[in-house]
Formats: structure tokens, sequence, C-alpha cells
């Protein structure tokens, strides 16, 4: 008897489970999740310190990756320093990224970090787990040289 799946999508739905937590969630993250998800965040990074709070920012099992939500750090210069979805996006230069757009929201968020500002920046990007074209409002804040962001989908 053959099995229900082959070993490929039994690998692929496991990847899935583990690593896309929120995945079955049908609640959204909300923007005020979101504002609050930037200010813990903000937080652990002045009590641990960056390399340590942005290890665990990047943890996509950690408290920074909830429903569709999750924290990206990125450098004044746009790098992505910590991702809590994606760490294979760590050191990847993020500056002309643009939207569905072409708007590059990447430099909108930290330019106005960079002033003070905390947002929000509205951009469309496809959603991680409808795969359909949303727009996305992001919260941010800059702690010392890291700009710290959490967005939500509409």
């Amino acid at each position: 008897m053959k099995p229900f799946l082959s070993s490929r999508s039994r690998a692929a739905l496991l990847w899935t489970v583990l690593l896309c937590p929120g995945i079955g969630t049908a609640e959204p993250g909300t923007a005020e999740e979101a504002r609050a998800m930037v200010d813990k965040a903000a937080a652990l990074m002045r009590e641990l310190g960056p390399e340590r709070a942005m290890a665990e920012i990047s943890n996509p099992f950690g408290a920074f990756n909830y429903r569709d939500l999750y924290v990206t750090v990125y450098s004044t210069r746009g790098r992505i320093l910590a991702h809590g979805t994606q760490p294979q996006l760590i050191g990847r230069h993020a500056w002309d990224w643009r939207d569905a757009n072409d708007k590059y929201y990447v430099r909108e968020i930290v330019t106005r970090a960079q002033k003070g500002d905390t947002g929000p920046v509205h951009y469309t990007r496809v959603h991680p787990f409808t795969h359909q074209l949303r727009v996305k409002e992001t919260w941010f804040r800059i702690v010392d040289r890291h700009v710290i962001a959490c967005g939500a989908y509409k």
C-alpha cells in the first residue's frame, strides 16, 4: 500500500508546521499587537543588548513570531540584522526593496525612525499565509542604531 503522502510531501508539511507556527491561525495580528511587539523587542534590546536580543528576535519559535506578525531589525542603512520568520534574510540589504506599487518601504521606515517617528508606514506585500497582495501597516522605533519594525496586514 502506498503512503498517503510522499516522503518529500511529508517533509514539506513538517517544515511548514514547525517553521510557520501561526499558519493555522484564523485571526490575523492587529496593529496594536504589532506596536506592542516593537515595544517588547525594544525593551529586550535595552535589557540584553543588541546581540542577545536579535538572537531571540530571530528565533522562529520565540515570542517575536505570533500569528502573522513578526519582528524585523534593520541597520540605519537598511541591512536586515534580525528576522522573526526568515533567518536566511539576515545580512541582506533591503534599502532598495520596493513593494508591489514601487514604494521604497524600508527606506521610509528607516528614515522616519531616525527622525524619531514610530509609524505607521503603509505598503503592499504578499501575505505569507494567504499569498494575496495586502496592505501592511508597519510600526517601528529606533534603539541606538537599530530600527525595530513589525507590521500587521489590513
